[in-house]
């Protein structure tokens, strides 16, 4: 009796094992029985026209689409913030000029979950037809712009244009064999070398060597979108929404689609993040402007998550599904993008200042050149991340990786003043955290519950990713406030008095120290050569220290990184050749979606 029972047990055990591999290979091949067969996820061994992704890439100008796109998304901004003081000087000058920045990131944070979600649902060609088309409608309004009222309506489309644009890496991932994603993503990282890595050497160039000056800049992303706008439309051509839904109609799929969960996400991420990038800028963090939106921003979200949590329309179809929120591998992996994005916005951002600041006697050009060392490395680090991710099990690099570029970059607070230590360690820092966010990002593509949510997945974690960026940019930027207004008035007032300064004078030049006005006798009585070097040499000190505590706090992310790189998901070797998607010519639509099986 009790051998039968082992025997029914080890059949049970068996059967149990054949279903489980068989519902894993639904979940791979069958995407979706709304699919037409020829919309669905297959090996590329089984198709002629996905043989070619064996090489890693889709078609060349598919490739050129992407990257040209991608490419644009960064150069919309990369390139004119070099010169925002100049563009401010020569169209302004405006107190608002803070918000050019602002809502390029904002437009982007709460677009990109839209843009997955809804060509999951739709199909993706006049999404990123749409999105290219935005690009080149912002570039041509700022090349025009007379005022910066225009320049910051021209990044509101270049802003809203990047949630497409940078959505990239979940197009790449689905027209590519999964083991070559990594690679893939190398490839339209290379696009933006000129846009992002040297954007500080391009607008510099722009600025002081040719007629058209700062508008160079976006003259050059109109010429970029429009490569980018043709190559979408006459070579990308992925299922259509009859293919993706063989059983519904558009218009079912538009009445049952959860609309007030998207304008609840939309809403709570809009209201946070603005209050977030107030603070400290437009208005002190104290105020009623930055704490109300902040907590209406809040409250929002957790009306959100409790409303898709108990959606009570349960034939209903779900802004973000839940689930993505409990997939530890998958949030492991998004969060780790935002902490390296947050690195290379934040770090984009303090690094050029400290460089003004605490090294003196450099040319223009030199400047320039140290500008982009945060970028040059964090880009190239991306790069060669995709390589060594598809030579090597991805996981270990990402651990060892995000192991070493943490504490580099907080090793950059050993002296701020010693420019070639400074500077070694920030770029050294830069690659190894860019090579984690590059992996990373390919990493949100794999531990998905089945390769139909790309898209939505791929959305969430662009939120995410931006939204980390504009949470270390609040931070690092408050730190470096505050600690500023204890250094300066600690160290710089008794150097100049003991130089012989008037105490009167004091705030003149500190003033002038800063920028704001002339540093000269005329407006700092009593001002001299001795003074002006001692006072220097205490304000670059002073300077220094605040830095100090910035590059310190940058351990804040790389500690939290340094756990979380743990739980992220290795690749599986036996989905190493399935394709999840796939493009097709014009010409084969109509048969495609009148497939049948």
């Amino acid at each position: 009796m009790t051998e039968e029972k082992q025997d029914v047990g080890a059949e049970l055990a068996h059967i149990e094992h054949a279903v489980t591999d068989a519902s894993q290979q639904l979940s791979l091949k069958d995407i979706g029985s709304e699919r037409v067969p020829g919309a669905r996820g297959r090996d590329s061994s089984e198709s002629p026209s996905l043989r070619k992704a064996k090489t890693g890439f889709a078609d060349s100008e598919v490739r050129q689409a992407v990257g040209f796109g991608f490419a644009s998304a960064t150069g919309g901004y990369a390139l004119i913030a070099p010169l925002l003081g100049a563009i401010n000087a020569e169209i302004g000058p405006d107190p608002n000029v803070v918000w050019v920045g602002l809502v390029y990131l904002l437009t982007q944070t709460v677009i990109f979950s839209i843009v997955g979600r809804l060509s999951d649902m739709f199909g993706r060609r006049w999404f990123f037809i749409t999105g290219s088309v935005l690009g080149l409608i912002g570039s041509i309004l700022g090349a025009t712009a007379r005022t910066i009222p225009q320049l910051i309506g021209a990044e509101v489309f270049i802003g809203s244009a990047a949630a497409f644009q940078i959505s990239f890496f979940w197009v790449i991932a689905e027209l590519v064999p999964m083991k070559w994603r990594f690679i893939a993503n190398s490839g339209a990282y290379a696009f933006t070398i000129p846009t992002n890595a040297l954007a500080p050497k391009v607008a510099q160039a722009f600025q002081t060597q040719t007629s058209v000056r700062w508008r160079g800049c976006f003259y050059f992303c109109i010429a970029i979108n429009v490569v980018s706008v043709a190559c979408w439309y006459f070579f990308y051509h992925p299922p259509t929404f009859k293919m993706l839904h063989r059983r519904r109609a558009a218009r079912d799929l538009l009445l049952h689609f959860d609309w007030l969960g998207l304008c609840l996400f939309t809403g709570s991420v809009l209201v946070f993040v603005m209050g977030l990038s107030w603070g400290g800028s437009v208005y002190p963090w104290k105020s009623g402007h930055v704490i109300g939106t902040i907590v209406a921003g809040a409250v929002m979200f957790v009306v959100f998550i409790l409303w898709e949590v108990y959606l009570p329309l349960k034939d209903s179809e779900p802004f973000l599904p839940i689930h993505l929120f409990a997939n530890l591998q998958y949030i492991s992996a998004a969060a780790l993008t935002a902490i390296g994005a947050a690195t290379y916005f934040s770090f984009s951002l303090i690094w050029p200042q400290c460089v003004n600041v605490l090294y003196v006697g450099l040319s223009d050009s030199y400047k320039g050149t140290l500008f982009g060392l945060v970028t040059m490395g964090f880009v190239f680090g991306q790069i060669v991340g995709g390589f060594l991710a598809t030579l090597w099990a991805p996981k270990p690099g990402l651990i060892l990786c995000t192991c070493i570029g943490g504490p580099l970059l907080m090793s950059a607070a050993a002296n701020p003043l010693n420019m070639s230590l400074t500077m070694g360690l920030i770029t050294t820092g830069a690659l190894f955290i860019g090579m984690q966010e590059g992996n990373c990002i390919a990493m949100t593509t794999f531990p998905l519950r089945s390769q139909e949510e790309i898209g939505t997945a791929g959305g969430l974690s662009g939120t995410i990713r931006s939204f980390g960026s504009v949470i270390a940019e609040a931070i690092y930027t408050t730190i470096l406030a505050n600690r500023l207004a204890r250094t300066i008035p600690a160290l710089v007032p008794a150097a100049a008095e003991n130089a012989g300064l008037p105490a009167t004078s004091i705030p003149a030049l500190l003033t002038g120290l800063a920028g704001t006005t002339n540093l000269t006798a005329a407006a700092v009585p009593g001002l001299n050569a001795n003074i002006i070097d001692a006072a220097g040499a205490a304000y670059r000190l002073a300077n220094s220290q605040a830095y100090q505590t910035v590059f310190l706090a940058s351990f804040a992310f790389g500690g939290l990184g340094m756990v979380l790189c743990w739980f992220t998901g290795g690749v599986d070797k036996s989905k190493d050749d399935f394709v999840a998607g796939h493009i097709h010519k014009h010409k084969e639509e109509r048969a495609l979606e009148e497939e049948r099986g």
